[in-house]
């Protein structure tokens, strides 16, 4: 069952853990529903060209994509636009999350949160997958991305660094 913060996939072997809902996704009904979306759609195009072992479609439907925290937020309904840390690592939400994502061979975290959270499951076991820990895709943190001055270039440089993460041997 998924809804804004998740998306499921029966069979898919890699997924993406964002942070949280916010507006768009509540909105429409599903995670990654605005521009981080459209720079996921772009990111996944090229990933699935340079490293289809992993990212064997272009199509967001084919992957997991869920959120390190499950709550909507935005400011003008929670006054916020993110969760604390500490309510990203509480047990409830962390054991939900691991259920989530739990089948997963790869994965990519986006976001500090979601590196927070993947990595604390990591190390109590509760996920095995290969993990990539990247910059967040909203245009926001992509406009910060070094290297490049547009956005399809910044794409390419965040997915350099997804590839090199999951290409380093265990």
């Amino acid at each position: 069952m998924g809804g804004p913060h998740f998306q499921p996939c029966a069979g898919a072997r890699t997924g993406f853990v964002f942070i949280c809902p916010g507006r768009f996704e509540a909105a429409r009904g599903y995670p990654c529903a605005a521009g981080t979306g459209a720079n996921l759609a772009r990111a996944l195009l090229v990933l699935n060209e340079r490293l289809p072992t992993h990212f064997p479609s272009p199509l967001r439907d084919q992957y997991v994509i869920a959120n390190s925290w499950s709550g909507v937020e935005y400011p003008a309904l929670t006054q916020r636009s993110v969760p604390t840390l500490g309510e990203v690592l509480e047990a409830g939400n962390l054991d939900r999350l691991a259920a989530e994502i739990a089948s997963l061979e790869a994965i990519v975290a986006c976001g500090a949160h979601a590196h927070a959270a993947v990595q604390a499951l990591a190390e109590r076991g509760a996920i095995r997958a290969r993990l990539a820990c990247a910059r967040h895709l909203s245009q926001r943190s992509v406009n910060m991305i070094a290297g490049a001055s547009d956005t399809p270039g910044r794409i390419r440089a965040w997915c350099d660094g997804v590839v090199a993460q999951l290409l380093q041997p265990a």
